[in-house]
């Protein structure tokens, strides 16, 4: 199967409102299904259709546990594909500004939880997401390149690697590697591209940052994304 059609395949699943709101559920953990059915509202056949979906798209994982099966994600990508579909219907409504041509959005106040962090497509955006480029190119880990391009430069690769980031995986990528990204609510740029989804993806595989289930807010571990950055020892 190509990667188009990979990505039909799950668009397909993630098609159904019920399979969306089965990630959202599980994204706050574990769950069987006696207790999804609770706290969906839904009927178990209904449930279970779906799990069986999701399972064979490959979203999900199951074990047994006694008699009963209990469910979870598998990973971070579910949920973070969410965000990212999150992202792009918000822009598509025009409830927020999706590129850096298009007119800032509304003020929110210092504390709203979507300003200080949330995703941006697949990358985290909002103050946390500021802090973290700035954090970047402060320690040199980042320097400006052409247009919208930042460079990863050698102390920068080592260090983030020791932090736990894929540098490979974001290299492989067919997108851009690190990229400026405006950013709404602070009016500045954050860290986008491939680089910015492995950045997103260590601080939630390290525990240091949560996504909220049915939401593009971040939730982050305290002092995060600083000392993130500072766990390196550079």
């Amino acid at each position: 199967m190509g990667d188009e059609e990979g990505v039909s395949a799950l668009a397909r699943v993630l098609a159904h409102e019920t399979c969306v709101r089965l990630i959202d559920t599980l994204g706050a953990g574990e769950a069987t299904v006696s207790d999804l059915v609770y706290r969906l509202g839904l009927e178990q056949p209904r449930v279970s259709t779906h799990l069986a979906m999701l399972r064979e798209a490959g979203l999900v994982d199951c074990r047994a546990d006694g008699r009963q099966r209990v469910y979870a994600l598998h990973g971070q990508a579910p949920a973070l594909a969410l965000a990212t579909l999150r992202t792009l219907a918000a822009s598509v409504a025009g409830d927020a500004p999706a590129g850096p041509g298009q007119p800032p959005g509304p003020r929110l106040a210092d504390d709203a939880p979507v300003r200080l962090a949330r995703t941006c497509y697949d990358h985290l955006a909002g103050m946390a997401g500021v802090q973290l480029l700035d954090g970047l190119l402060d320690r040199g880990w980042l320097e400006a390149a052409d247009g919208r391009q930042f460079g990863l430069t050698d102390a920068g690769a080592e260090a983030l690697t020791a932090a736990g980031v894929d540098l490979t995986v974001a290299r492989r990528s067919r997108r851009g590697f690190a990229l400026h990204c405006a950013d709404w609510t602070e009016r500045r740029p954050h860290l986008g591209g491939a680089l910015g989804a492995s950045l997103l993806a260590a601080l939630l595989d390290q525990d240091r940052a949560r996504l909220r289930p049915g939401d593009r807010v971040v939730d982050l571990g305290p002092g995060e994304p600083a000392r993130f950055l500072e766990a390196t020892g550079a």
